[in-house]
């Protein structure tokens, strides 16, 4: 049992609250067991698994813990006052995990189907988190990147997605190689914008499709508007003139997931 703060894997672990460490270790904490089981669920590259069994007293909870075994993960185990050095939260559960980063970069050669969130600049790591919970209710397939912002590996982010972090793909782009993937590609790329275009519930949208969100406080610049097989918005009539984009993501998702799965009579 490690029962020292300050032993080397604890103060590494402590580091991936750091986007400049998650950068160049290629690693993501993860904590709570819903994600844990997410991850092993989808056969995520977990790295290691911390655990005390002080805080650890669910039955499930050390059902986990056997299984993580089994596959061969490596196990820290530690005392509660180590655990909570680590630890985000205030009743922590009594385990976390290390995991391997899986984004890939975009390349002109691609392919993606089905149905994908593009998000350009995004800031906020939950808002991040929340696309892509949404993302994976409506059977989505992925998330892209593009240019500089938050990272999908933020622990908040992690955190928000609720596992989804490890049923979704997850791609990286700047934004010209973007545009030119999508110059390259049979795919359609509808735009999100405030202004007079497509009302987002009148656009027929393509079974391949691509939803490309802008920042939340510049939204989509010029150059990726232009690059759009179409544009659409979300009509409002009261006195705010946008909505959060995790909200509106999800707006959108849901119109592109009920044109495909319509309501199914009982």
């Amino acid at each position: 049992m490690i029962t020292s703060t300050s032993n080397a894997q604890i103060k590494d672990i402590r580091k991936l609250d750091q986007r400049k460490y998650r950068k160049e270790s290629g690693l993501f904490y993860v904590e709570g067991l819903r994600a844990i089981i997410s991850a092993l669920d989808n056969h995520a590259p977990v790295e290691k698994l911390v655990f005390c069994p002080e805080l650890l007293e669910s039955t499930h909870g050390k059902e986990v813990l056997q299984r993580a075994e089994c596959a061969g993960i490596a196990l820290l185990e530690v005392n509660r006052p180590v655990f909570e050095s680590v630890s985000l939260k205030e009743n922590p559960q009594g385990m976390c995990a290390v995991v391997r980063q899986n984004m890939r970069k975009l390349q002109t050669s691609t392919n993606l189907s089905g149905l994908w969130v593009a998000l350009e600049g995004v800031q906020d790591p939950g808002n991040l988190g929340s696309v892509l919970r949404t993302l994976d209710a409506v059977g989505g397939q992925g998330l892209i990147l593009i240019g500089e912002g938050t990272d999908a590996f933020h622990p908040t982010s992690v955190r928000a997605s609720m596992g989804a972090i490890f049923t979704m793909q997850l791609y990286q782009a700047e934004v010209d190689g973007f545009i030119e993937w999508k110059q390259t590609q049979p795919v359609d790329v509808i735009g999100a914008v405030c202004g007079a275009v497509w009302d987002y519930r009148g656009y027929n949208y393509a079974e391949n499709t691509v939803l490309l969100m802008g920042s939340e406080q510049k939204g989509l610049p010029k150059v990726l508007q232009q690059a759009c097989t179409a544009l659409v918005t979300i009509p409002m009539c009261g006195s705010v003139d946008s909505l959060n984009l995790a909200n509106a993501t999800s707006v959108l998702l849901y119109e592109i997931y009920n044109q495909h799965f319509p309501l199914r009579k009982k």
